[in-house]
């Protein structure tokens, strides 16, 4: 197996994830599907470094992997790609941002940072398009969980909604959902996993969702 450079030798991709703290379930799935291509690969070394769901740990840890790998994968959160793209342009190397949605960091450090997520002003845009060519005219119902990832995800849906002449009604984590709807509605969330649950059970238990 020939590494990125051409030569014999394994070459060695480096992973910054959360594999305990707030972060955890999800850098510890992406840690998981590393490993899991590394078993059907098998050309790179997999070196994953934990940064505890801690941004001031993030920047030590892609200091210490930049220099001992030829790939070099940024963390899960957008919060923690905020410390990642600070720190970016000394790596002297690209670092590969499939973790942190959000516009500001998709748009951090360029020429240093490659994004391959969709931006979070654009997340709902599949589905906004889908309601508006596929499904009878209903209300929506945009839900934002606490912190900037779903503000920047719910004020994004709200400007695409309008473009498509879809009726919106924006609500915070504590709202509560519209049991006064006699007719069927939508329902878009985006929130931690933890209230995306919680909203998605409470639709459930009201009259006449429908997505």
């Amino acid at each position: 197996m020939t590494g990125p450079a051409g030569n014999s030798r394994r070459w060695r991709l480096g992973a910054c994830l959360s594999l305990t703290g707030k972060y955890a379930r999800f850098g510890s799935q992406a840690a998981h599907a590393l490993r899991a291509w590394h078993a059907l690969d098998g050309g790179a070394e997999i070196l994953v470094e934990d940064d505890g769901s801690d941004p001031a740990r993030v920047a030590s840890i892609l200091r210490a992997l930049a220099g001992r790998c030829e790939v070099l994968l940024g963390p899960y959160s957008t919060q923690l790609m905020r410390a990642a793209s600070r720190v970016a342009p000394d790596l002297d190397q690209l670092l590969w941002n499939h973790g942190g949605s959000g516009d500001d960091v998709q748009a951090a450090a360029p020429g240093h940072v490659v994004s391959v997520l969709a931006p979070t002003s654009r997340y709902a845009e599949p589905f906004l398009r889908h309601l508006a060519v596929h499904t009878e005219p209903a209300p929506l119902v945009l839900v934002e969980g606490r912190g900037s990832f779903g503000r920047q995800v719910i004020t994004g849906a709200e400007a695409i909604a309008r473009t498509l002449g879809l009726s919106t009604r924006r609500a915070g984590p504590t709202d509560d959902l519209p049991a006064e709807h006699r007719g069927v509605w939508d329902l878009f969330c985006a929130g931690s996993f933890e209230e995306d649950v919680a909203t998605v059970t409470a639709a459930r238990a009201l009259p006449h969702p429908r997505g």
